[in-house]
This record gives C-alpha cells, sequence and structure tokens, in this order.
C-alpha cells in the first residue's frame, strides 16, 4: 500500500469520526434552539401578565443559560469544521502533490514513445526476432508498455475527479463556516439583549423586597400545607405495607417488587411530566434568585410549561392519592412499586384514587397563575420515604 493511499485512509478515518461529532453537535443544537422557543412562548405567558415576577426571572435566567450553551454548542462546530478545513487542505496538499509527480512521469512516458515511434519500427523489432518464444515476448514487451501508458493516464483522471471533489468539498466547508460564525455572532447579540432584560427584571424584583419576602412566606405556607398532606400519605403508605416493624418498604408483593425493579431500570429515561417544559428551580437547597442570604429547599423540581398543558404519569403504576387543597390546587400522588412520583399545581385532574395509569398518559392540567401568568408543576419522586431528585431521573434533553 503506498503512502498517499494509507495518508488519505487516515484523514478519511479522522474526517468521518469528526463529521459524526459534528452530526451530535447539530442535533444538540436544534434542541437547545427548540428550548429556547419554549422559554420564549414560556416567558410571553408572564409578560401577558404584566407584572414582573420571581417565575420571569427564573424563566430568563434559564433562557439565558441555554443561550449560552447554544453558543458554546456552534463554537465547538466552527472547530470541527477548521479541523476538517485542515484535513481538506492537507489532502489537496497530496492529491497535487502526487498528481505533479504523476504528470512528470506521464510526459517522460509520452516523450519516450514518442522519440521510440520515430526512430523504432515494431513490426521489424517483431519479426526480426530469432523465433516464435522472442517474437512473444518482444510483443508482450509492447503491449505492457502500452497498457502501463494507459492506466497511468487513467490514475491521472482519477487523481483529477478526487482534487476536483476536494475542492467543492473545500467550498462547502468554508460556506458552513463562515455561517456558524455569522450565527455564533447573532447568538452573542441575542444573549447581551437577554443578559439585559434579566438585570432589569432583577433590580425590578429587588425594589419590591417587602412584597417578595410576604410573597414567599405565604408560598412557603401553601407549599408546606401540600408537603405535609403528602408525606403523611406516604407515611400511611408504609404502614398499610408494612407485614412487621423491620419491613419498611412498599414493594411487599412480587408485582411491586416487578415494578419497582422496571422503575429503577428506566433511571435517566423517564419521560418527562409534561411534553415540553424548562427546569427553573431545582432539586434540594437553592439560593432566591431576588433575596440576598435566602434559601428555599425543593423537594423536587419547578417545570415551567405552556398553558393549558397537559401533566401525564412519569412510569406505569396506580394513583395512591388525589389532593384538592384549599387554595383550588390540585395534587396526584402515583405510586409504582416502592416509588411514588408527585404531581403538583394542577388545576384539573382526570385521575382517581386507584386508578392504573400507564406512561405518559394525561393526568390533570397544569395550573395557570392569575398573578403572574406562569405555568408551572411541581414535580416530585419518592423511594419509599426518601426524596429523589427528579432530574438524575428523567430523561435528558
Amino acid at each position: 500500500m503506498s503512502s498517499f493511499i494509507k495518508i488519505c485512509i487516515v484523514l478519511l478515518t479522522c474526517g468521518n469520526l469528526m463529521a459524526q461529532s459534528r452530526v451530535e453537535l447539530q442535533k444538540r443544537k436544534m434542541k437547545l434552539l427548540e428550548e429556547i422557543e419554549l422559554s420564549n412562548s414560556v416567558l410571553d405567558q408572564t409578560l401577558a401578565a404584566k407584572n414582573v415576577s420571581v417565575h420571569q426571572l427564573k424563566a430568563l435566567k434559564q433562557k439565558v443559560a441555554i443561550r449560552s450553551q447554544l453558543i458554546r454548542t456552534i463554537q465547538k462546530e466552527v472547530t470541527y469544521i477548521k479541523e476538517e478545513i485542515e484535513m481538506s487542505n492537507r489532502q489537496q496538499s497530496i492529491l497535487i502533490e502526487d498528481l505533479d509527480s504523476l504528470k512528470s512521469t506521464y510526459t517522460i512516458l509520452v516523450q519516450q514513445a514518442y522519440n521510440s515511434s520515430r526512430h523504432f519500427n515494431r513490426l521489424l523489432f517483431l519479426f526480426s526476432s530469432r523465433d516464435f518464444q522472442q517474437a512473444y515476448k518482444r510483443l508482450f514487451y509492447i503491449r505492457q508498455i502500452s497498457k502501463y501508458r494507459m492506466h497511468q493516464a487513467a490514475v491521472i483522471a482519477q487523481k483529477n475527479l478526487a482534487l476536483e471533489k476536494t475542492i467543492v468539498v473545500l467550498k462547502n466547508q468554508r460556506s458552513i463556516k463562515q455561517n456558524l460564525i455569522s450565527d455564533k455572532r447573532l447568538e452573542n447579540q441575542l444573549l447581551n439583549q437577554e443578559q439585559a432584560q434579566e438585570s432589569v427584571s432583577l433590580a425590578t424584583l429587588a425594589e419590591k423586597e417587602k412584597e417578595l419576602k410576604k410573597d414567599l412566606k405565604v408560598k412557603r405556607s401553601k407549599r408546606k400545607t401540600i408537603q405535609t398532606e403528602i408525606e403523611r400519605i406516604i407515611a400511611d403508605e408504609l404502614r398499610k405495607v408494612s407485614a412487621s416493624a423491620s419491613t419498611k418498604a412498599f414493594a411487599s408483593t412480587p408485582e411491586a417488587i416487578a415494578l419497582s425493579k422496571s422503575f429503577t431500570a428506566n433511571k435517566g429515561k423517564l419521560p418527562w411530566p409534561v411534553a415540553k417544559g424548562l427546569v427553573i428551580s431545582k432539586f434540594g437547597k437553592q439560593k432566591h434568585p431576588v433575596l440576598s442570604g435566602v434559601v428555599i429547599e425543593n423537594n423536587g423540581i419547578e417545570i415551567a410549561t405552556e398553558s393549558h398543558s397537559t401533566c401525564r404519569a412519569v412510569f406505569n403504576g396506580k394513583v395512591s392519592s388525589v389532593l384538592s387543597m384549599p387554595n383550588g390546587i390540585k395534587v396526584v400522588m402515583v405510586r409504582h412499586g416502592e416509588f411514588i412520583s408527585v404531581y403538583s399545581n394542577l388545576s384539573e385532574v382526570y385521575v382517581e384514587k386507584g386508578e392504573e395509569v400507564s406512561t405518559k398518559s394525561p393526568i390533570g392540567i397544569v395550573l395557570t397563575s392569575q398573578h403572574d401568568g406562569s405555568t408551572v408543576v411541581d414535580f416530585q419522586l419518592w423511594k419509599a420515604s426518601v426524596k429523589l431528585n427528579p432530574q438524575k431521573w428523567l430523561m435528558k434533553k
């Protein structure tokens, strides 16, 4: 195998790997653009309420974070296309060098053939042979020379075609690179605008510190009421299935054990409780986006979505409870063996206690706040009495 072919194989292999990586980046970019589109929809709802709210600020922060990821993804794609261009340039240089060498050799062959035709009579060369065997060898020699010249001409034509294709690929790659650089420039401009909008919203909310603290106190009280009820129901469930003082798990039957195993096997693959959603508040202790020194502890995650969005079960299971709170908020709890998924902040509920549900089956409508126009579902996940981080269980976007 010639060194040229070896180099081409190496370049082709590297090029294919980078092309695959760039395809993955393009898929990631499309998903990020979809998330930005959703965040725009979510923000439009809150802006229609004409009141700058904490939920609006959270959505803005998430949008800025997504936009930053998008810019980083585009930059990675630019880096890959630059490397592809460098490889194409190297391949082009190798082709040109090899082609020049072939043309030089072919020119010498043509010149030799021309000179030979002037001073060399092929028929005389054949007929002057001592015997048939020598004549055959001389004929074979003449044919081999002619065949070699034709082969060289074909190789040159093939290399010329490969060079033309490389030039076309290079032009295309350079065009893609310029488009990506333009996209990145535009995304940076949008990011600056969104960061400015975020700063304005933060400043506006900071002026309402007393009002925010009052609202936070009311919300904490409501959430505490809901959380106390959720924990009471989970404790009741545990007491019902506990066969003895040493047994403290939901998976007390073969069916429940099988369902628990199936649920566990789907960690990181569970569908989202809404078709489209943005996590605007993560699990665990989080700093308040406006109030300095204030920490909020989330037992689940808050997912912002579009108004009138349907909430759906994340896995097969049985509805263990449906709560209707005094403020009109509804909560659905679904048991999956030893796991329980909790869907809070619903305006309507489609299921009843004891009803079997399947993955992605609708269980209700997410409430849209009349105060700030936000549509947010509070999603929690428990394993018996232990709180889990839902983001580790839901499908990655």
